[in-house]
């Protein structure tokens, strides 16, 4: 079966829903189909590209989020070994290294099996939890790139959570 039909068959789709909620935050992105969006906005630390996409066979909307953070060669084990560490702490996604980039994307799928849509909340929800955790992973990518990553209590210092402003 042609997944381009199973598509068109389905009573919503939720791509539809997470761009009505891109266009109120007036960020820029991109409608690849009927069933992708990639959008760009102003991270802390970098640009962040989001990438959402509706799988209708699986009833399951993809979520990825990536910046604009290489990976040196020489710190590649070592950046492997942060992700696996962060993704024990993770309740929901996890980071991934991207191929084709040599960076970290944070990545999560949602199974709407038996859902009416997907809403505005969960779109939120789910884009603040993964600007949350990249700004969380960031420096201590910086930190390893760096080639200063000797002192774990700095890489530790780097991924605690942190509560209020300066």
């Amino acid at each position: 079966m042609n997944s381009d039909t199973t598509n068109v068959l389905l009573p919503f789709n939720p791509i539809d829903t997470i761009e009505e909620w891109v266009l109120d935050y007036d960020w820029d992105f991109e409608r690849e189909s009927d069933f992708e969006l990639l959008a760009i906005i102003e991270g802390h630390w970098s640009p962040l590209h989001l990438h959402f996409q509706w799988q209708s066979e699986l009833q399951a909307m993809f979520f990825a989020c990536h910046g604009e953070v290489k990976i040196p060669q020489a710190a590649f084990g070592r950046i492997c070994e942060l992700l696996v560490s962060v993704n024990n702490q993770l309740w929901l996604g996890h980071f991934d290294l991207i191929p084709e980039t040599g960076g970290p994307a944070y990545r999560h799928t949602v199974a709407l099996r038996g859902q009416d849509g997907f809403s505005e909340e969960q779109t939120e929800d789910l884009v603040a939890t993964a600007i949350a955790e990249w700004d969380r992973l960031i420096p201590a990518i910086k930190l390893i790139s760096s080639g200063d990553d000797s002192d774990l209590n700095a890489i530790d210092l780097a991924l605690m959570d942190t509560v209020g402003a300066a």
